[in-house]
């Protein structure tokens, strides 16, 4: 999923489809799909101990959220509110919108991934 800001600042969500190709992750003849390589500038985790809802902000870079063991949900400023959950990805991409809204509803991790600027 993407969430980015058309061109007149409007925040949207976007499914993505992630193309693999065959290929093996570990050494040894375990198959599986790889996509291309994603160009990062840098990561951390996030806990967070609480439910708690913020109010509309940006994302302050683009930047991939990697929920490892929370329920959250994205408002768009087009009003849908999308959830996501353990596992799910999101492609936080709306800097310089009318932002986007968050609530945490069931506490956990997080990783942030800087997507590299080109």
């Amino acid at each position: 999923m993407r969430l980015y800001a058309d061109s007149d600042g409007e925040t949207h969500f976007e499914d993505v489809e992630v193309e693999f190709a065959e290929g093996t992750v570990t050494s040894g003849n375990n198959p599986g799909g790889l996509s291309a390589p994603q160009p990062t500038s840098d990561s951390f985790f996030a806990t967070y101990y609480s439910a708690f809802f913020v109010d509309s902000h940006p994302t302050p870079r683009t930047q991939w959220f990697v929920i490892l063991s929370l329920v959250r949900e994205f408002g768009a400023s087009d009003r849908e509110v999308r959830r996501v959950e353990c596992g799910d990805v999101v492609l936080l991409n709306d800097m310089d919108s009318k932002s986007h809204t968050s609530r945490v509803i069931e506490p956990g991790n997080v990783m942030f991934v800087g997507v590299a600027d080109d």
